[in-house]
């Protein structure tokens, strides 16, 4: 695979299958994902989305690899976007560094390009889940909600 346009990382104190169950577990996901909720297939090939708070799709895709504990890697299409050829991916990297700290990594493969407002919003938007995931993994407490709008 090319190397991935952007990088977002965070260390949390945690362990690799706490980070991973939460990542995978689709109730817990809108108190660290912007409220959105995350729903994950369990094998390659199954579905992934991204669901607002009012039920509507804000991203369709699928897994495309998964090895539990480890990594996480989907395609992701958000219907706001132009029309595109080609998915995009996302991969989440979890890595156990030792003495209960885990470096949790998103990585994004545009394999077209994408308008700088969308790239300036995942800038914000990854940061924020990234903190959100944290936050909860370590506090047992979500983060105070945070209202993100697409980019006009």
């Amino acid at each position: 695979m090319d190397k991935p346009n952007t990088v977002y990382v965070t260390f949390i104190g945690s362990t690799p299958d706490r980070v991973w169950s939460l990542l995978t577990d689709a109730d817990s996901s809108p108190q660290w994902f912007i409220g959105n909720r995350m729903d994950v297939g369990a094998a390659v090939g199954e579905p992934y989305r991204l669901y607002r708070p009012d039920g509507t799709i804000e991203v369709d895709g699928k897994v495309l690899a998964i090895e539990p504990g480890r990594l996480l890697r989907v395609s992701w299409a958000m219907p706001e976007l132009p029309a595109s050829r080609l998915e995009n991916e996302v991969d989440f990297l979890i890595e156990d560094k030792g003495d209960g700290v885990v470096r949790l990594a998103v990585q994004e493969f545009h394999h077209e390009p994408i308008p700088e407002k969308w790239i300036e919003s995942g800038r914000e938007g990854w940061s924020l889940i990234l903190a959100s995931v944290k936050t909860l993994l370590e506090t047992g407490k979500p983060l105070p909600g945070i209202r993100m709008e697409p980019p006009e």
